[in-house]
């Protein structure tokens, strides 16, 4: 089973610091937790602890990230379920593995991700980030100062 306390050192290395970019759409973020997302946070002062319960509760859990075998999928689901929502990261993980893609981990789409080829699940699921990046840039040009950085991070 998938290590949430693996998984988050990846994220928190993946988000960083401190950050208030204008452009960027979460507005004020630290450990990768926004303003956007988490109005009631103080986020110019949230703690390593606070960023770890929040990830839990929001994006690990809604994943089921501890019933997926493998710690790399689940890794990459909760990744870009930090980067663009959870609902879209498991929508695009059940098109991978041809679960109804309802944005929702029930037990078929457990069954179906830990019946499925790691490797093979990974490259697909690498495409279909980088698809969903292209259209947020084609939809929105002021983000395209982020789309590289996106690439990156959905290649690892």
């Amino acid at each position: 089973m998938a290590d949430f306390n693996v998984a988050i050192e990846l994220i928190l290395k993946n988000e960083g610091g401190y950050s208030n970019n204008p452009q960027d759409t979460g507005g004020e973020t630290r450990w990768g937790i926004s303003s956007a997302s988490f109005p009631n946070e103080d986020i110019r002062n949230l703690t390593v602890d606070r960023a770890k319960q929040l990830y839990k509760e929001n994006y690990w859990n809604p994943i089921s990230g501890d019933k997926i075998l493998s710690q790399e999928m689940a890794e990459s689901i909760f990744d870009f379920g930090v980067n663009a929502g959870v609902k879209t990261s498991v929508k695009l993980a059940q098109q991978v593995v041809y679960a109804d893609p309802d944005g929702v981990v029930g037990p078929n789409t457990i069954y179906l991700l830990n019946t499925s080829s790691p490797k093979l699940f990974l490259a697909e699921f690498k495409l279909k980030k980088i698809q969903r990046y292209v259209d947020i840039c084609d939809n929105n040009s002021s983000q395209k100062i982020f789309f590289f950085g996106w690439i990156k991070r959905a290649l690892k």
